[in-house]
């Protein structure tokens, strides 16, 4: 016993020592924050000229509280200089340096929606703060809400109409991150129908369907304990007869009742063609397991739960 615990102190006391020579730290106190100059020079670089205003030292948590103001349009906003933590489920075990949050954002486009409206309005779309697409009321055709990142319009013109929003955006900020942080979902409404269509992030438009591809193997890759990428292959509409699925417990009792038609998503693990359902089916691991409602796949089957 006392050699473990002789070989756990060497253990420890290496890796405190292997922190103090990276610039790692036990406490986020002890953490070296931006600078004023550092800040102002990020910021600079990352949304044109700023002016440094005021900055706020949080000492609680070690944090310092930047404000600037955008030189060009003359508005404010925050950015954070904070530890940057090392850990997980929410604990810290310790900090390599320090991050920024950055709250441009919401000021800039707060100020865009302002200076915007008319040109929106010729355009036939109504620029908001926010609006709520769920009400399905046919007064929210052709919304564009700044806080909610919403656009709102039909499903011809929403093409259109995204590039409009896009372009008027960029039309102020040449620099790329303006368009990195900028996040817009997009719904089409007919009549009291709406719809969602994707959402343009990371400079490039996600449609639905693909956001829902991308869901399925992912839960394709993590259900059958996948190791590398599933490949997609296509999307089908079949009858749980066709699947030969008669046999399982579904969760919604009425796709097997009614022999109703379900979204397969094909893809393939290593030259062999499998798929994954868009419905939970009870499945257990082993004899001592009393079953869980998962989507089901055919790469790892697991037995129904009875």
């Amino acid at each position: 016993m006392k050699s473990v615990g002789a070989n756990l102190c060497v253990l420890l006391f290496l890796f405190l020592f292997g922190m103090l020579f990276s610039g790692c730290t036990l406490s986020p106190k002890d953490v070296k924050l931006h600078t004023r100059e550092e800040m102002e020079q990020i910021l600079n670089d990352r949304y044109g000229d700023a002016e440094f205003v005021s900055v706020e030292k949080l000492e609680e948590t070690n944090q310092l509280v930047y404000t600037f103001k955008d030189t060009k349009y003359g508005f404010t906003y925050k950015a954070t200089s904070h530890p940057r933590g090392v850990g997980m489920d929410g604990s810290n075990f310790y900090y390599d340096g320090a991050s920024i949050y950055y709250e441009y954002m919401e000021p800039f486009l707060s100020y865009f929606i302002e200076q915007e409206k008319d040109v929106f309005e010729a355009q036939g779309i109504e620029l908001r703060e926010e609006v709520d697409p769920h009400y399905g009321e046919k007064s929210l055709s052709k919304r564009f809400s700044l806080k909610d990142k919403n656009l709102i319009t039909t499903e011809e013109d929403f093409e259109k109409d995204l590039a409009f929003v896009l372009k008027r955006v960029q039309a102020y900020k040449e620099v790329p991150e303006i368009m990195s942080d900028f996040e817009l979902k997009v719904y089409a409404f007919e009549g009291s129908d709406w719809s969602y269509l994707g959402s343009w992030k990371d400079q490039s438009f996600t449609t639905a369907e693909q956001q829902r591809i991308e869901n399925y193997m992912y839960e394709a890759k993590i259900l059958g304990k996948i190791e590398c990428e599933p490949t997609y292959l296509r999307t089908e509409q079949k009858r749980v007869s066709e699947l030969g699925l008669e046999d399982q417990e579904f969760y919604n009792r009425k796709i097997k009742e009614n022999d109703k038609k379900v979204n397969v998503y094909y893809f393939e693990v290593d030259g062999q063609e499998y798929f994954i359902i868009d419905e939970w089916v009870a499945q257990k691991r082993d004899p001592e397991d009393g079953g869980i409602f998962q989507y089901y796949q055919n790469y790892k089957y697991y037995e129904i739960a009875r």
